[in-house]
């Protein structure tokens, strides 16, 4: 918001909304195939119940029953939704640290050979890497819900530092495991490593992990639906959204927006196939973080005084060539002028970069160039990302490569959304704006110093997202 302005962050916003309410739906729905799949395969259970969980025409009653579920949970208050969040999250941990340890113990060499399937090659790799991407959603919903953390300004980085490092790690020895126990060929999209194990002879292996994860899915749920409405209340309080949604109850729960954030989620989650959200969350979510690297870079640099502009037309050239590179390189490069061109904008890319870094001197507080954002931190000593702007820079074209493998009816989705976006801030949040009735005072700041152990994201406008 302070960075790039009001219609940005609320674009934004709703490139969050993909990330929180429709993977959660997407989850959902993933929760209640392997409900069915384990009622068939493990309890044989009766055909009529298995009926009545698969009636057809695409719905999804067990992703109904869970989101539901969740939301009623949340609704009850964050305490009682972290204290299930917790519980269940330890739960999901030891049971990937035992299926990993299971698959490495059945581990066969010549299931790597070949090391790259011939069948699907580099490039089904790199689209192989943006189907894993979907798995690491959600690692930066930390940041919407730090008005309950203490000591933010140390807690937070380190939190979400943390948690990238265990979640990939986790994820890469699983996958690593999973391949060596069972061929690639024959691995289960629904099921591996139940499956998997059950192909080894290890049946109660296969029962424990089948059952395992139908009992620690849900946590993914609950915790997009308690997410979802801190995001909603926060713009909210800025004027963006109706008054409803930063309506909080006794507790300081937004009941009325986790209502409204779980139907949506009950509503997807029961009608709508994961297959048609995939690459439309992707590349919502690659966007967002593609918007939140630029803005570091403009918060933490300036632009000369001999051209006040020079900052922002680097950025929005370094995109645009960025963003032309990626996409001749994935679908470009069957011919030396692809490789020629794809070869030439990179290095434009690369030279943007380093004018950003040699012409554009960092600013002396945080956000100094914006005028706003600087007196949220005074002395305060925060976290800092190094090497700026080269590590947001390299952030902003690793997002365009992933965007750039995906499938255009996906990225076409993404583009009619964001549309919808920009209308929703023009019909009505352009129009009830705090910023453009009120202006952005100095008191609304002021309650960011008077909780020391609060974060910055707490105050009336949550400037920095």
């Amino acid at each position: 918001f302070v960075a790039l302005g009001e219609l940005p962050a609320f674009v934004t916003a709703g490139m969050l909304t993909l990330e929180f309410l429709l993977s959660g739906s997407a989850v959902a729905r993933s929760w209640g195939d392997k409900v069915v799949e384990w009622l068939r395969v493990e309890l044989n259970a009766n055909e009529n119940i298995l009926q009545l969980l698969e009636p057809g025409y695409g719905i999804n009653p067990a992703a109904c029953l869970v989101s539901i579920a969740t939301t009623l949970l949340v609704m009850g208050g964050v305490k009682e939704s972290k204290l299930v969040t917790d519980i269940f999250t330890w739960l999901k941990v030891f049971l990937v640290v035992f299926m990993t340890i299971g698959g490495f113990a059945l581990f066969d060499r010549s299931n790597f050979t070949p090391f790259v399937p011939p069948e699907f090659g580099t490039s089904g790799v790199l689209r192989g890497a943006v189907s894993s991407f979907f798995g690491y959603l959600g690692f930066d919903a930390v940041c919407c819900v730090a008005g309950e953390a203490i000591q933010p300004e140390r807690n937070l980085p380190l939190s979400i530092m943390i948690t990238l490092g265990v979640v990939t790690t986790l994820y890469v020895l699983a996958a690593i495991s999973l391949v060596g126990m069972q061929s690639y060929e024959e691995i289960s999209p629904e099921s591996g490593f139940p499956e998997a194990f059950k192909a080894n002879g290890i049946e109660w292996a296969s029962q424990l992990t089948a059952f395992g994860e139908v009992f620690t899915l849900p946590v993914v749920v609950l915790i997009s639906v308690i997410i979802q409405p801190r995001l909603q209340c926060a713009l909210a309080n800025d004027g963006l959204l109706p008054p409803m949604f930063g309506e909080l109850d006794a507790t300081g729960n937004p009941r009325k927006g986790a209502m409204f954030a779980g139907v949506l989620m009950v509503c997807f989650a029961t009608f709508v196939p994961f297959s048609y959200l995939d690459d439309f969350v992707s590349a919502g979510i690659l966007i967002a973080f593609t918007v939140t690297n630029c803005s570091l870079i403009i918060m933490r640099r300036e632009s000369p005084e001999s051209d006040p502009k020079l900052l922002p037309k680097l950025l929005v050239w370094f995109n645009l060539f960025s963003f032309v590179t990626c996409l001749t390189l994935s679908h470009g490069t069957q011919s030396p002028v692809g490789w020629a061109f794809a070869s030439l904008a990179g290095c434009v890319s690369i030279f943007i970069a380093t004018n950003i870094s040699r012409k554009c001197p960092p600013a002396s507080t945080f956000g100094h160039a914006t005028g706003k954002a600087s007196q949220i931190y005074g002395s305060k000593k925060y976290f800092s990302t190094p090497l700026v702007p080269y590590v947001p820079c390299l952030g902003m074209f690793a997002n365009y490569f992933l965007i750039s493998q995906l499938s255009f009816f996906g990225i076409g989705l993404l583009f009619m959304y964001t549309l919808f976006a920009v209308l929703m801030y023009f019909v009505y949040g352009a129009h009830n704006s705090v910023g453009r009735i009120e202006g952005w005072e100095d008191e609304q700041y002021a309650m960011v110093e008077e909780h020391d152990n609060r974060s910055p994201l707490t105050g009336s406008d949550a400037v920095i997202t």
